[in-house]
């Protein structure tokens, strides 16, 4: 993934067009999400978590298996009713300033690789810089909704702290029965339901100021979608198995087809050497 700066000198007379197809998210079996998005996930995906470091970050489940993405059908489209912010935001994205002094420091940055960006585009595109120096009116609202996502994820990172400071995740071990066997998704985690039920007043009333409550409900409430992913899940194997089968039938035709012609051939080649 190539990742570049937004600058007024390169990119004064530049367009871009908005993201309208999804298949670079195809591995994506998990996407980071901030507290924001919990109400429009909780009732689509498992909210799940993962810890690095140290540190929590939470994360919207798109699958149950590494490295697929059942949100998205083979072309591309999101079949999902909500899409996540992570995703809205391309091809824009902030990075970190690599000539700051200050190592927290980002800017505006897009993904080459995506092709949403360039010198020309078609009338349906948009313009970066408007007058060649102020970004354009639908660029700020880029802008904004980037900062947007920047500020939630400290609001959420602060929230999941106060989950982790009362010891609420636990390991989440996902195991489903299929028909061709046991699929098995692990290093996730999810919040102990059980022990946010035992907490006192006080603990309750310090969760519920940073979020983190919402947060263990939200979580609690979006276990039930894994059985969405398991439909899916069995929908995407039929599919497959659906064209296998149907490539074996065009095979078997074929083979067939050329037997009969070499047949053919050969009978052609004996009445020739019988009338010789």
């Amino acid at each position: 993934m190539i990742i570049k700066p937004i600058t007024k000198e390169a990119h004064k007379d530049w367009s871009y067009i908005g993201l309208s197809n999804y298949m670079h998210t195809k591995n994506d079996a998990i996407v980071p999400i901030v507290i924001a998005e919990i109400s429009h996930l909780v009732t689509t995906n498992p909210i799940t978590f993962l810890e690095q470091n140290g540190m929590y970050s939470m994360y919207s489940l798109q699958s149950i298996m590494p490295n697929q993405n059942y949100m998205i059908d083979g072309q591309g489209n999101w079949l999902n009713n909500y899409i996540p912010a992570r995703y809205r935001s391309l091809p824009f994205v902030f990075a970190a300033d690599n000539n700051s002094r200050q190592n927290n420091e980002k800017i505006l940055c897009y993904i080459e690789d995506l092709g949403c960006v360039a010198k020309k585009f078609t009338n349906k595109s948009t313009k970066i810089f408007s007058n060649g120096d102020k970004l354009s009116a639908e660029m700020e609202k880029v802008f904004s909704f980037l900062q947007n996502i920047e500020n939630n994820e400290a609001i959420t990172k602060k929230a999941l702290l106060s989950i982790q400071e009362l010891d609420l995740f636990e390991d989440w071990k996902i195991s489903l029965k299929l028909a061709d066997g046991e699929k098995e998704m692990s290093g996730l985690k999810r919040v102990d339901f059980e022990k946010v039920k035992k907490l006192t007043s006080s603990q309750l009333e310090m969760l519920n100021k940073t979020g983190g409550l919402d947060i263990c409900y939200a979580s609690y409430f979006s276990i039930t979608n894994l059985d969405k992913l398991r439909d899916l899940m069995i929908s995407k194997v039929n599919e497959i198995k659906g064209k296998q089968k149907t490539k074996s039938i065009r095979d078997k035709t074929i083979e067939m087809q050329q037997l009969e012609k070499k047949q053919e051939m050969d009978n052609l080649v004996k009445d020739l050497l019988l009338e010789d």
